[in-house]
Order: C-alpha cells, then sequence, then structure tokens
C-alpha cells in the first residue's frame, strides 16, 4: 500500500478534493489514531469508540479542513484530542459514589434511570391516546377502577349498574383498551 503525501496543497482539483485522497488517508490514520487513544491509558472499546467517533467527524466535516492551519493529520489528530475532551466531561458528569458502594447501588436500583422514564412517559402516553378512542362508559369505568381505585361495588353506584354490570363493562373495556393499544403501536403490548 503506497503512502499518501498529505503535504501538497489544494488547487482547483488537487488530491485533498478527491473522495479516494479522503478514503485512503483516514485508513492510514485509523490504526495511528486507536494506537494514541491505547497510549493514553484508555480501554480498548473506548479507544475503538473514540476512533470511530473521530473518523466520522471528519468524514462529516472533510470540507471544513483548512490547509494552511496544519496538515491533514493534525487536522484529524484535533478532532480525535476534542472527541476525548467531549467524553472525559462526560464522565466527569455522571454520579460517584462517594459513600458505601452498597448504598449506591441501592438507589441505583430504586430510582428510575432516564429510559425507563422515557419508556414510562411513551407508554402513559399511548394508553391516554387508546382511551380516547373508547365508548364514553368504558372510559368511565376503566378511570374509575385504576384512577379513582374505586372498587366494584363504588363504581356501580357511582354509574348506577349492577355489580355484575359493571364487572361485565369492566371487561369489555379492558379487551377494547388492548385491541386499540395494539392498533396504534405494536410496542404497546409491553405496557
Amino acid at each position: 500500500m503506497q503512502k499518501l503525501d498529505t503535504t501538497q496543497t489544494i488547487g482547483s482539483c488537487g488530491p485533498l478534493e478527491k473522495p479516494e485522497f479522503w478514503r485512503l488517508f483516514l485508513s492510514e490514520q485509523i490504526p495511528r489514531l486507536y494506537q494514541m487513544f491505547q497510549h493514553r491509558g484508555i480501554h480498548t472499546a473506548l479507544a475503538e469508540e473514540l476512533v470511530q467517533t473521530t473518523v466520522l467527524d471528519a468524514v462529516r466535516g472533510k470540507d471544513t479542513y483548512n490547509p494552511t492551519r496544519g496538515t491533514p493529520e493534525q487536522w484529524l489528530f484535533g478532532i480525535a484530542h476534542n472527541a476525548l475532551a467531549v467524553e472525559m466531561r462526560k464522565r466527569q458528569n455522571r454520579p460517584q459514589c462517594n459513600g458505601d458502594l452498597l448504598d449506591y447501588l441501592q438507589k441505583m436500583d430504586t430510582q428510575s434511570m432516564p429510559d425507563e422514564i422515557l419508556e414510562k412517559q411513551e407508554c402513559i402516553a399511548r394508553v391516554r391516546q387508546a382511551m380516547t378512542l373508547l365508548e364514553t362508559s368504558q372510559q368511565q369505568v376503566l378511570i374509575a377502577r385504576y384512577h379513582e381505585d374505586l372498587s366494584i361495588r363504588q363504581i356501580g353506584q357511582k354509574m348506577n349498574l349492577t355489580e355484575k354490570a359493571v364487572e361485565s363493562l369492566l371487561y369489555r373495556a379492558r379487551q377494547c383498551l388492548r385491541t386499540k393499544l395494539q392498533e396504534t403501536k405494536p410496542l404497546a403490548s409491553e405496557c
């Protein structure tokens, strides 16, 4: 494999403007980037991730490369240093385990993580959307049972129905809600 000459300047149709140059240049630099991250004590998985981030950023921003400010290698390794700095800032902002490890793990187990909170919010939105598609009596019985936490007898008194009629209406409302959830989003069955 021949080495690229990255010291050439950009002309109207210079080598730095050709996609082949960037493809070859980046493929040559990937092992060097990986080696640089490893020499800084970065573990293997993170080093690979940082190399991918660097190459992706370089591909996206190759049009911003300015040869008067340095060689392509300097530009690429500048991107790599920025990627590493961003990752280190993210890691500094993570919660720290300052006290008892068991206490920290217990907090992690009992507190919802951001992705869990988003999933719950999405699930609530799907249920609300499906509820609007139900008949009024079905909406009322589900709200009374699950939101207001009323007993079958209390629902019957509120809606002026017998207990058997409330149980039947509640069963049909749950079945209909399940069907509506499956129709609106296939993943809603997880709710």
